[in-house]
């Protein structure tokens, strides 16, 4: 009766370490999809051809998952989480009122979700949500959990 998850017990116990991808690290990660957010978004140079192209939905996303990478990486990648945090001073330094991390947060959030934008400037803003979501916390910070777990089953560590 419990075959079919038995044998999958099996074949997850011959995959090193229990990692989909085996030991790939978040800043592998990363790399993997700045790599893709860079080949999704340009366009082709002259006669040369796309295989696929990031929609802007498609690219917000790679984008937010990797600013999540970013961070957790560290080191060289801490620019995204530096770029953030300047953007969000813009609003909560008291110039806008009592605005807090929740409302920039929401305000990007509502940019990603009504505006179709190029999908160069939807990855960007990706990037951008990743930082200020994490730093935000609550429900905010549940792309970051979801990411990162994702991230630990696939290898990254």
């Amino acid at each position: 009766m419990f075959e079919h998850i038995e044998t999958a017990q099996a074949l997850a116990a011959g995959i090193e370490g229990g990692k989909i991808l085996g030991t790939v690290g978040t800043g592998g990660l990363a790399i993997g999809l700045t790599a893709v957010l860079i080949a999704g978004i340009r366009e082709p140079k002259k006669g040369g051809k796309v295989r696929r192209k990031l929609s802007p939905t498609e690219a917000s996303v790679v984008g937010v998952t990797a600013g999540t990478c970013y961070m957790a990486a560290g080191s060289i990648w801490t620019t995204g989480k530096d770029l953030s945090s300047a953007f969000a001073s813009i609003f909560t330094n008291g110039d806008f009122g009592a605005t807090g991390m929740g409302g920039v947060s929401l305000l990007l959030a509502a940019l990603l979700y009504f505006r179709e934008m190029r999908p160069g400037f939807a990855a960007f803003t990706g990037i951008l949500a990743a930082g200020v979501w994490a730093q935000a916390g609550g429900i905010w910070g549940l792309p970051q959990a979801l990411v990162v777990t994702t991230a630990g089953a696939l290898g990254a560590s």
